[in-house]
């Protein structure tokens, strides 16, 4: 199955689009976790797709690892690193909005 070239440059972005695909009842679930369970729980399932659609398939990635806000060389952030702040954004989004 070919994935579709995505060209999203910044985090917010991406985390909209994850929120769009995340049943409320998962996001439900996830707020009763703690950060360490979600990452842990979720590292290789939703981790993964995130690496792949995000941080591989991105036609704008340059731009989005620019756009980081962490003093991080983006020249060298891999994908499991990527992943792993796009989670640690979309956890304080899901469990910072309202119930």
């Amino acid at each position: 199955m070919m994935t579709e070239k995505i060209g999203y440059s910044t985090i917010d972005e991406i985390i909209n689009d994850i929120l769009q695909i995340l049943s409320r009842e998962y996001q439900e679930k996830i707020k009763e976790m703690s950060p360490d369970d979600f990452r842990t729980i979720e590292h290789f399932n939703f981790g993964q797709y995130i690496r792949n659609k995000y941080y591989h398939q991105n036609s704008a990635k340059e731009q989005l690892l620019e756009s980081l806000d962490d003093q991080v060389d983006y020249l060298v952030l891999g994908g499991d690193e990527f992943s792993d702040s796009i989670m640690e954004k979309l956890y304080q989004r899901i469990t910072t909005s309202k119930k």
